[in-house]
């Protein structure tokens, strides 16, 4: 039996897997932007596990990928190198959100005009991914704070559409079947 532990980058995040995944270790890393270096990165990401202890299975990592200009699976596949470079023997599964978490809400483009009651006439829906997620919300939601809104919408958000929608969700999710998570139990269940 799976005991996950999550390493991830901001409130919001941490605020969403409390919700998501109750009673699993989840720890900020307190690194990351588009000035830090992947081995700046990956330099915490294992000062943080090695503080884990062995004690958690697997341990994933969720980060931004910012205003980088390398691709969220480029990013990945760097940090995994890194990990494995510094001796890192966990389970470290990666995602990369293209660019925000943000983007990830987005992804489901009908349940954020659902919960923010935007006039669908005056909007022409884009493509999300790959673009500043928060600026895009803040068009549309011009009050919009991160830790309150940015939870309730992607609470809200039907994560099937949002792997339809987010190559960077689809491949994270993908790493995720194995753990006892009711919010993504039943979005297997959904899927199969």
């Amino acid at each position: 039996m799976s005991n996950p532990a999550f390493l991830i980058d901001g409130f919001t995040e941490k605020l969403v897997l409390e919700k998501i995944c109750p009673n699993t270790k989840i720890n900020r890393i307190n690194c990351n932007g588009h000035s830090v270096s992947i081995c700046a990165l990956a330099k915490r990401i294992c000062s943080l596990i090695r503080l884990l202890n062995n004690r958690y299975y697997p341990i994933f990592v969720i980060i931004d990928r910012e205003d980088r200009e390398e691709s969220s699976a480029n990013i990945i596949e760097d940090l995994e190198n890194e990990i494995q470079k510094a001796g890192i023997k966990d389970d470290v599964r990666i995602g990369v959100c293209d660019r925000m978490i943000e983007n990830w809400t987005l992804a489901d483009w009908d349940s954020f005009k659902h919960n923010t009651g935007i006039d669908e006439s005056t909007i022409k829906p884009i493509h999300f991914e790959g673009t500043q997620g928060k600026n895009q919300i803040k068009k549309y939601y011009p009050n919009y704070q991160e830790t309150t809104d940015g939870v309730e919408f992607f609470l809200k958000a039907n994560p099937a559409i949002m792997i339809e929608n987010s190559d960077s969700f689809k491949i994270f999710i993908s790493k995720t079947k194995d753990i006892n998570c009711f919010w993504l139990n039943n979005l297997f269940n959904k899927l199969e």
